[in-house]
């Protein structure tokens, strides 16, 4: 009896032995285990999955394999397909390959010298693949992205699989959205030049001046052209301090709007006129930095500063 159990602990010692150099090289060598049930896949990307008794290996259509151990965070793409760039020759093969950019929206949740990791926005696509994409910013960048800053990743390519998911940027935008437009409207009972402040300084990260409203209210409406109130417009208070928009963006919408706005003398202080409202960014001598947005008749005149 003695001599069967101990037969049975060396057969046992023998076995987790297996199990762990199994499980130790799979992992540290990105290989498949030994010890495993395989399962197969039809159709996507995902072409095998190797069940381990402490690993999962992911094996990919286009040859890539990814191992895991099984309390790891892993959410493999469904229906992200390998892409061929070709070389950029022709007209055509130019058209080829901007059809094989995508981009996606998200916030900067780690920064590093020469990566970022993001956070895509929940509406993206690419966040079925993951909830975190690491991009490589290169040896020579000098661009510092900090932890927060809303952003659109455009790539090309497909997504390298991995945990961070991992994709090739070809450009990087300090933005929130790919289009907006302001909607401005003014009061039914308004005394003349009143002014109201929608977002005071240091109240959101980023705005070091005051923001206000002259005679009328801001709203905004989000990834469309549209200039009119509907039931999705969000005040701009709001779009602000839910991060959904930053000034910097109105601002930077407005010089590429109109790049020769008019401008004073008194520091450099600028006039956007719109068809329906007015933008001024004041910039005067005294360090007042702060941004009205009004009536289209509105002037720097008007707002008594």
């Amino acid at each position: 009896m003695k001599k069967c159990v101990k037969i049975f602990l060396i057969a046992l010692v023998i076995f987790i032995v297996i199990v762990l150099v199994d499980t130790i090289q799979a992992k540290v060598f990105n290989n498949r285990p030994i010890i495993k049930i395989t399962e197969d896949f039809n159709g996507g990307n995902l072409y095998q999955k190797d069940k381990g008794i402490f690993i999962y290996t992911y094996i990919f259509t286009n040859g890539e394999k990814v191992t895991v151990f099984r309390w790891e965070k892993y959410a493999p793409p469904v229906d992200m397909q390998p892409v061929d760039i070709q070389p950029d020759n022709s007209n055509s093969n130019q058209k080829d390959n901007e059809k094989t950019e995508q981009s996606f929206f998200g916030k900067v949740i780690e920064s590093g010298t020469n990566y970022i990791i993001v956070e895509p926005n929940e509406n993206e696509e690419i966040r079925k693949s993951s909830d975190k994409i690491d991009i490589d910013l290169g040896e020579n960048n000098d661009a510092l992205y900090e932890v927060g800053t809303n952003v659109k990743i455009t790539y090309e390519g497909f997504v390298m699989l991995s945990y961070p998911a991992k994709v090739k940027a070809t450009k990087i935008e300090v933005r929130t959205v790919d289009k907006f437009n302001l909607v401005f409207y003014q009061k039914t009972a308004i005394n003349p030049k009143q002014k109201e402040i929608i977002i005071s300084k240091n109240e959101v990260k980023g705005i070091d001046y005051n923001v206000y409203a002259f005679e009328g209210h801001i709203a905004i409406n989000l990834n469309t052209d549209s200039s009119d109130l509907t039931e999705n417009s969000i005040s701009l208070r709001d779009a602000l301090l839910q991060n959904k928009i930053t000034m910097d963006e109105i601002i930077a919408k407005a010089n590429q709007d109109f790049p020769k706005a008019i401008s004073y003398d008194d520091g450099g202080s600028i006039e956007y006129h719109y068809d329906n409202y007015t933008i001024i960014k004041v910039h005067n001598l005294n360090g007042n930095r702060d941004v009205y947005i009004g009536t289209k008749d509105m002037t720097i005149n008007d707002l008594e500063i």
